[in-house]
């Protein structure tokens, strides 16, 4: 799902950086954005949902090099449950009510 996000953050090289940018997948646990360059793996960044203006903290946890684009891949995990941080409502786990 495609969400319109702004990223503030830490580079790999340690600049600060605030872009807009969008997510390629969200999910109840984080998501997958891209960034114009490599976030610092493990550090903190905090993403503005641009559709409901809502701000949740997020931990780098993976960083894929730019294959065929100039954009850097990169997965944040959430630091507290989102709930309902995209807008969507997923689904509960199996097992549970």
């Amino acid at each position: 799902m495609r969400v319109p996000v702004e990223v503030r953050g830490i580079t790999a090289d340690g600049i600060v950086i605030e872009e807009s940018t969008y997510t390629g997948v969200v999910g109840v646990l984080g998501a997958m954005i891209w960034t114009t360059k490599p976030l610092k793996m493990n550090s903190e960044v905090e993403l503005t949902n641009r559709f409901s203006q809502r701000t949740a903290r997020f931990r780098v946890a993976w960083v894929k090099e730019p294959h065929g684009t100039e954009l850097w891949e990169t997965g944040v995990e959430a630091l507290r449950p989102l709930e309902d941080f995209w807008g969507v409502r997923f689904p509960p786990k199996a097992g549970t009510s």
